[in-house]
């Protein structure tokens, strides 16, 4: 199918890289190469002969004609994705997108998974939304995907969502320098954004001093950027692993990943193969 010249899957590239607010962390909850996501953004822009995004200090920011087919992008596939949806799954074979939403703590391990059900299954469509802690729950409520990736305990759960255990990644508290865990208190902290998972197991692990000086942050992104301009971070221990965090890692531990969906409706067979294949991922 293809709309003003465009067809399905540059659509969903553009709005995946308008959501994500910038090419490489699209690419990322694609499960491809920045290179490949750079190409189908001035491949939309050559056949509209206009410029969809501006570069900004804070990131990606809509042009008056990207903001025009951005909504456009998003009542199209809005309308695709409930179509296939309503026809079924066939057989047992996936037939409707994966719409899924992923904590950004295990967006790495997730990105793995997605480029799984790629391979396996090249014709459909994966639309992902990253956000942090409750949020997850939250979309997944409001059906605006069919799954949520996210971390913490099941009990957390209200009665009309169901969990499935994932596995337990491991996680550190992670500094700018590599200090033991009694010196804590001697350097500044850069917290997790309030009520988040990462917060929530911060403040059980470690007291929070008021004389100390704290700083919070917006995302687990605006914390990796802090931590490279000498802060504390408490961030994921696989953020260690790709350079964001110059000296990584005291007191490490693991935290539970789950999959979470309503208990109600129907539970697409995409989002159950995304499942089996997160679920034979090694997390480590």
């Amino acid at each position: 199918m293809k709309t003003l010249g465009l067809n399905m899957r540059q659509l969903h590239v553009f709005v995946r890289v308008v959501e994500a607010g910038s090419v490489s962390r699209a690419a990322e909850v694609l499960g491809t190469s920045q290179p490949q996501v750079s190409r189908t953004i001035a491949d939309i822009e050559r056949k509209l002969g206009s410029q969809l995004f501006f570069r900004t200090p804070e990131g990606l920011e809509l042009s008056p004609t990207g903001r025009v087919l951005h909504r456009f992008a998003q009542q199209t596939l809005s309308l695709l994705y409930e179509t296939e949806a309503s026809l079924g799954d066939q057989e047992g074979v996936p037939s409707c997108p994966l719409v899924a939403g992923v904590h950004p703590a295990v967006l790495p391990y997730a990105a793995t998974g997605i480029r799984a059900f790629r391979e396996e299954y090249p014709d459909l469509l994966t639309r992902v939304e990253v956000a942090d802690g409750y949020a997850i729950l939250d979309l997944v409520r409001r059906q605006r995907v069919a799954l949520g990736v996210t971390v913490g305990s099941a009990a957390a759960l209200s009665g009309n969502l169901r969990s499935y255990f994932l596995g337990e990644q491991p996680w550190a508290l992670l500094t700018t320098e590599a200090v033991s865990e009694h010196d804590l208190d001697e350097i500044d902290l850069l917290l997790p954004p309030e009520e988040s998972w990462e917060r929530m197991v911060l403040e059980d692990r470690i007291e929070l001093p008021s004389a100390r000086s704290l700083i919070e942050a917006r995302n687990v992104y605006a914390a990796c950027a802090l931590a490279h301009e000498g802060f504390a971070a408490f961030l994921p221990l696989h953020c260690a692993r790709v350079g964001l965090v110059p000296h990584p890692a005291v007191a490490e531990f693991t935290l539970e990943v789950h999959a979470v969906r309503l208990t109600t409706g129907r539970y697409p067979v995409s989002s159950q193969a995304f499942v089996r294949l997160l679920s034979a991922m090694d997390m480590a």
